[in-house]
């Protein structure tokens, strides 16, 4: 597969496009709007239609649609209707690539003969985006706390691909860290890092954290769990920044943080939106692997 269609997107998808065609792809582009004459050697076209006409395959955004229905094209200069539907209909056989494409649209791509695949669960595009999102965390956390991290006292929730960055990033900027798993690996692992760590424990209700530490002035969640209900959070300091990084439902009930007047962000999909250059780079890396090593 040499020629590749893109369609919709991002800043994210502008990078991906022009490094697509920096790899030798033949590579045509509808649906980004203004941000079109910064795609590189590929090649803009006035109508979804001729991008697809002689593609091998069809590359959609992350997500693939923001609403279940039309395209996500969120850069284009217009109202823009195209149907996923519409797409399907019009691809035929081509191959088509898609991030966080629903069960629903799965279902509709597989009736009419359809090949997808959704790059989102690639293991590896997982790992190379807890970078960027680690990093846009911390810059947002920088930007709340009215001190610096050196010496602050730090909770991160969960030790997973992000949450183990965040915990050594933070670290390296002098804050004092401790981690928060529910595994006893994942424990044991932050322990030889030389972070602290605590205990996630699991209750019928749901999972509650141990004692945050003395003087915590930030949080940071990873868990996609409700872990501090109203009961918890009215235990935390009013100086203390909570940031959510987790998918719905998140880690915190924001309503009850609002109400109790603490400072509760809720920053998903961070990599698009503070750091679509890496984002894109990532994405066309990712799209090139699973391209060249896919089995005919």
């Amino acid at each position: 597969m040499k020629k590749l269609a893109v369609l919709g997107g991002d800043r994210r998808q502008v990078v991906m496009a022009r490094m697509l065609s920096d790899y030798g792809y033949t590579v045509k582009v509808w649906g980004l709007g203004k941000c079109e004459p910064d795609i590189g050697d590929a090649e803009i076209c006035a109508g979804w239609e001729s991008a697809v006409s002689d593609c091998d395959a069809v590359i959609l955004p992350l997500p693939a649609s923001a609403d279940g229905v039309r395209v996500h094209c969120p850069l284009h200069d217009r109202d823009v209707l195209l149907r996923m539907t519409t797409l399907l209909d019009g691809i035929g056989g081509k191959r088509l690539y898609g991030g966080r494409l629903s069960e629903p649209i799965r279902n509709i791509a597989e009736q009419k003969g359809v090949l997808w695949v959704d790059y989102y669960d690639s293991e590896i595009l997982q790992l190379k985006n807890a970078l960027p999102t680690a990093e846009a965390a911390i810059s947002i956390a920088m930007q709340e706390l009215p001190v610096t991290l050196s010496s602050t006292s730090v909770a991160v929730f969960g030790y997973g691909r992000i949450g183990s960055l965040l915990a050594e990033k933070l670290q390296a900027l002098g804050a004092d860290v401790t981690v928060y798993a529910r595994r006893a690996e994942q424990l044991e692992q932050a322990a030889l890092r030389r972070h602290r760590i605590g205990r996630l424990r699991c209750y019928d209700g749901g999972t509650r954290p141990d004692t945050l530490p003395n003087g915590c002035r930030l949080i940071l969640n990873t868990v996609p769990h409700r872990i501090l209900e109203r009961d918890e959070l009215e235990k935390i300091p009013q100086n203390c920044v909570l940031i959510d990084l987790a998918s719905a439902p998140g880690g915190f009930d924001h309503g009850a943080a609002q109400s109790l007047g603490l400072r509760c962000l809720w920053a998903t999909a961070l990599p698009g939106k503070c750091l679509p250059e890496s984002a894109g780079i990532i994405l066309a890396e990712t799209l090139r692997d699973l391209i060249e090593n896919e089995t005919p």
